[in-house]
């Protein structure tokens, strides 16, 4: 997902669930989605310039308590960092650059 564009994150707090929404020139919007989270955290502290780019995608990674962690490294230095139940990528399996990008990712 290196230079894919975050356009929005959402957390609708009744449900746990967080979506987040990418964009990349020339292809769909990538939908994101995180089931179950216990944790969301977004700084955006940009501390190697602003930024709306990712550079890297690390996870989901499982926890101890049966949780898997999301990071997601943006090109202003920023880690968003997701702790959920599930992660699932719907809109990005539709195409195969993206499908091997996101082979690391367990819906």
């Amino acid at each position: 997902m290196h230079d894919w564009t975050l356009l929005t994150i959402l957390f609708e707090w009744k449900s746990g669930q967080v979506t987040l929404a990418f964009g990349k020139e020339g292809t769909e919007p990538a939908i994101l989605i995180a089931h179950g989270v216990s944790d969301l955290h977004v700084p955006q502290l940009k501390e190697w310039g602003p930024s709306v780019s990712v550079n890297k995608v690390l996870g989901p990674s499982n926890g101890p308590d049966g949780q898997s962690e999301l990071k997601i490294q943006m090109q202003s230095g920023d880690v968003i960092r997701i702790v959920a139940a599930s992660f699932e990528l719907p809109a990005l399996a539709k195409t195969r650059e993206v499908a091997a990008q996101a082979s690391g990712f367990r819906g």
